[in-house]
């Protein structure tokens, strides 16, 4: 991949004033050398002005998108003044919008969560494309470890230029796997989490149908789904044990294919909508999300969810502490996907992180853009500023979870739980997450979240093949074949319409845009990804 963005020319090295050394320079003596080293009048003079210049160096004014799930900014936050005074710059915190985006508010630097959303702005004219070797002289360490994962750089390279910066992810917390209700099983005689997807059918069906919770009434359910995502169809686990995923390109025999129209979408739909005719399938699943079946678990409806491994592997993870409070005489279990005929796996999004993005007018203008890479540096490599921008003080916001210890896993403090909290000191609004080396994750990790990930998680079964970029059309037709899917096979497995209306579906997919984006793929796998 070759870019030709002008070199930066005059690179402006950031001001560090070292009090110790200044003190030295002006100790008025001469050493015993009757003067003959001393510096001139005049030289002493211009040193001293170059010095007072240094010192009174103007800062770099930034505007600094914080980080997209905040809810809203918090002004002169302590992180906020943190980073001005170590970085000599003057930042304006802003919340970034599509519509703020369209107004002509643009941050010199944000971080977008996918390559949809670096090319759009990229078609916008919004974005400064960075060059590679700039981005591996600037940010040497993060460079080292982001380049074994080298197709990432091609998700957000439009006519072989790189409009981000990519960030990675290797051991995904929030890949999903089984959170059961143990006592439930228990309850209906099953002694074990199921692993197949017979065994989860046989599971489910005991739930709807022999009173685990015991009142007496035929009110519960096996599971729920989300008919609401933004970007899938919901019952992933259920789909990966046909080996697909609706709305991901997978490979097959050479080809990329959409999930949404293969065969086995076909087949999961059929055993999906035999377990809502049997009542096994909550008839809310089309307006359910995660929040609301997690409700439904903690309140007796449902017996499994698919849930992330951070938040219910782990006894203290977050899912199984707020059940424990709400429900005192429950037990959860955590488990794999189920296996079925096509495999095992859910929504994966592979290593794919964020992106961090700059903004256009910042190419003429090399000392903004040099102070960027600086705090970008030491965002991704420099353990005090990743901490106070992700953790805050430690000892007073955070600190390691076994007393004593220098590594390993961190909680936070009392007063800092919440997310809410720790955004009104700016920690997490000015860090960019993912952009941290390997190193340093491995530094400040929980082992005991990394052996459960390794032992529940499916990936990289079921990820794109494309690792979810943009395509050239997607602008036109990707949003439409969703909402078309998400309505179909809601249809479908609720009965309202049949089964074989999935080939209607896939006509009407191809038709409406599928194909060409079907090519796309195709030719952007060919040219990009297939190795």
């Amino acid at each position: 991949m070759q870019t030709k963005l002008k070199k930066l020319g005059n690179a402006i090295m950031p001001v560090i004033v070292v009090a110790g050394l200044l003190a030295g320079c002006g100790n008025g003596g001469d050493n015993g050398n009757n003067g003959k080293n001393a510096a001139s009048p005049e030289a002493s003079k211009s040193a001293n002005t170059a010095n007072t210049e240094k010192a009174a160096a103007k800062p770099v004014e930034i505007t600094w998108g914080i980080h997209f799930q905040a809810q809203g900014v918090v002004e002169d936050s302590a992180v906020q003044k943190w980073l001005e005074e170590k970085f000599n710059v003057k930042i304006k915190p802003v919340k970034v919008t599509d519509a703020s985006i369209a107004s002509g508010e643009i941050p010199d630097i944000f971080m977008l969560g996918d390559p949809s959303n670096v090319s759009a702005y990229m078609n916008q004219g919004v974005l400064m494309d960075i060059d590679p070797n700039m981005l591996k002289e600037k940010m040497p360490e993060y460079s080292k470890d982001i380049e074994k994962n080298n197709a990432l750089f091609q998700t957000v390279t439009v006519d072989d230029k790189l409009w981000a910066i990519p960030m990675f992810i290797d051991l995904k917390p929030y890949d999903l796997a089984m959170l059961w209700r143990k006592d439930w099983l228990d309850k209906v005689g099953i002694t074990k989490a199921p692993e197949t997807l017979d065994e989860f059918e046989k599971a489910v069906y005991a739930f709807a149908e022999k009173d685990p919770d015991g009142n007496g009434k035929k009110d519960t359910y096996g599971l729920t789904g989300t008919a609401t995502s933004t970007w899938s169809s919901g019952f992933y686990s259920i789909f990966g044990a046909f080996g697909v995923e609706p709305t991901m390109w997978h490979e097959k025999n050479g080809e990329l294919m959409n999930g949404s129209v293969m065969p086995e979408t076909k087949e999961a739909l059929a055993k999906l909508r035999q377990w809502y005719a049997d009542g096994v399938i909550d008839p809310e699943f089309i307006t359910d999300t995660q929040d609301s079946y997690r409700k439904k678990l903690y309140n007796n409806r449902i017996g499994v969810i698919e849930e992330q491994i951070a938040k219910g592997a782990l006894p203290t993870s977050g899912t199984v502490t707020e059940m424990k409070s709400l429900n005192p005489n429950s037990e959860l279990v955590f488990a794999k996907n189920p296996k079925g005929p096509g495999g095992d796996g859910s929504w994966d999004w592979g290593v794919k992180s964020n992106f961090v993005v700059i903004s256009n007018k910042v190419k003429d203008q090399p000392e903004k853009l040099e102070k960027l890479f600086e705090i970008l540096r030491a965002e991704s490599s420099d353990e005090e500023t990743i901490n106070m921008t992700s953790l805050g003080v430690k000892g007073t916001h955070w600190d390691f979870v076994e007393s004593g210890a220098a590594s390993g896993a961190t909680t936070f403090l009392t007063g800092f739980e919440k997310q809410e909290a720790r955004d009104q000191i700016g920690v997490r609004l000015f860090s960019f997450g993912n952009i941290t080396t390997q190193a340093y994750r491995e530094k400040y990790s929980n082992p005991d979240l990394n052996e459960a990930i390794k032992t529940y998680s499916s990936a990289p079964n079921m990820t794109d093949a494309l690792l979810f970029s943009a395509l050239p059309s997607d602008g036109k037709y990707k949003n439409d074949l969703t909402s078309l899917m998400q309505k179909y096979f809601a249809q479908i497995i609720s009965g309202e319409i049949p089964l074989d209306d999935f080939d209607k579906f896939v006509t009407e997919w191809k038709s409406r845009g599928g194909d060409e984006l079907t090519k796309e793929a195709n030719e952007m796998y060919q040219a990009q990804f297939k190795k």
